[in-house]
């Protein structure tokens, strides 16, 4: 009996399998023609740049003269307009350190705060000379008084 069981179903895999099978190309098949989508290539992600850190803006170095005037500490040169004295404060009744001609470069240390007075060194010492009387463009000739020097 196990036999004919056995028989029984490998006939009926025999028919199963001829009605799936495989198909020789007569004349009631059909060809379907599927085309390939291309797979996209993935577009690599940019790195981020870094935003560079803001350089911090360094602190003015203010100093105060005997009279009370804040100086702002700062390197320039300037060039006498027209004869100035140089003065040991910022103020016109402080003692005069020495006198200065037109044309004359001054090395300026400082300016105070409302702009008014020129910290300058003039032969080792420092002192104070009226903005009016002092710019910081060259006078037309200077190059050839800085040269005659």
């Amino acid at each position: 009996m196990k036999k004919s069981r056995l028989l029984i179903v490998l006939a009926g895999l025999a028919v199963f399998a001829s009605g799936c099978g495989y198909s020789t190309g007569g004349e009631d098949s059909t060809v379907t023609v599927i085309e390939a989508t291309p797979t996209p290539t993935a577009t690599p992600t940019p790195e981020a740049t870094p935003t560079p850190e803001a350089t911090p803006t360094p602190a003015q170095e203010v100093v105060q003269t005997a009279s009370g005037v804040n100086i702002i500490k700062q390197n320039a040169t300037y060039y006498v307009v027209e004869g100035v004295n140089v003065r040991s404060d910022c103020s016109t009744e402080a003692q005069m350190i020495t006198g200065t001609t037109a044309g004359q470069e001054l090395t300026s240390t400082g300016v105070s705060e409302d702009g008014q007075w020129v910290e300058v060194t003039v032969n080792g010492q420092t002192g104070y000379v009226s903005a009016q009387y002092v710019s910081t463009t060259a006078p037309a000739g200077a190059a050839a008084q800085t040269a005659a020097q």
